[in-house]
């Protein structure tokens, strides 16, 4: 993930080698920083020598507690090779929760158009976002084993900083500290308004209401990104310039 603006009375991140959950995972490193809290590199003690990525959370309510808990659970029981496994969670004392999914090596989608210092081939921007919209396509249509009722998974931040290609080209959609159960309606949720990045938004999501269509829209912009080399016009600006809108790319 890309470092975000953060307000200035957030809690110091942890220092390396500070262990979480009981001495169980390790911190090797912070892996980046968002309003909403950091990613840190882990070596997961029970396992010497195993790396995961762990999402932390800082919203430390009971309502955030619970539905991080749901949304936890749910998350790991996700299978996709475009996707990273989630394998924990857990809740400090403090309140803070945390995620522990598989540690994706490889570069993020905008570490190479920082490197490239312009566009991707049309061939290789195509490849990219295909792979992406096969983990999309297994989100969206995702059906509780238990239930078989569909539950589709929104993941509401995709930009080319939470998509990383692994050195054997392999895509994966990652950071899914903000995704949300879709109940079948535009919903709200009080981390929607900590989820807003602009240009890959949706304009439904500063409101904070989602859908699988809202993804959408966000890989659109970043296929925009990817062809041009440029950070997408946010959707605020675009609804408020309505018929005035330059001519598509």
């Amino acid at each position: 993930m890309t470092p975000d603006p953060v307000a200035s009375n957030e809690p110091p991140p942890h220092p390396a080698g500070t262990t979480l959950r009981e001495g169980r995972y390790r911190l090797r490193q912070k892996l980046g920083q968002g309003g909403m809290g950091s990613v840190y590199l882990a070596e997961d003690m029970l396992l010497p020598g195993r790396l995961v990525a762990i999402k932390e959370n800082l919203t430390a309510s009971d309502d955030a507690q619970g539905q991080f808990k749901r949304e936890a659970l749910l998350l790991a029981r996700l299978r996709h090779p475009n996707l990273p496994q989630v394998m924990d969670y857990f809740i400090e004392t403090d309140g803070k929760q945390y995620l522990v999914m598989d540690y994706v090596p490889g570069e993020n989608l905008a570490q190479i158009l920082k490197q490239r210092q312009g566009p991707l081939p049309v061939s290789e921007a195509l490849a990219i976002v295909e792979q992406v919209m096969l983990a999309l396509g297994y989100m969206h249509t995702w059906r509780d084993p238990d239930s078989g009722k569909l539950r589709p998974i929104i993941h509401r931040d995709i930009k080319p900083a939470n998509i990383k290609r692994m050195p054997e080209g392999r895509v994966v959609l990652v950071d899914f500290g903000i995704a949300k159960v879709d109940s079948g309606t535009m919903t709200a949720t009080v981390l929607s308004a900590k989820a807003l990045t602009p240009g890959y938004s949706p304009l439904e999501q500063y409101g904070g209401g989602t859908d699988a269509r809202s993804d959408i829209y966000s890989l659109g912009a970043t296929l925009f990104a990817l062809l041009t080399g440029k950070a997408p016009p946010s959707a605020t600006d675009m609804a408020m310039a309505g018929s005035k809108q330059k001519a598509p790319l």
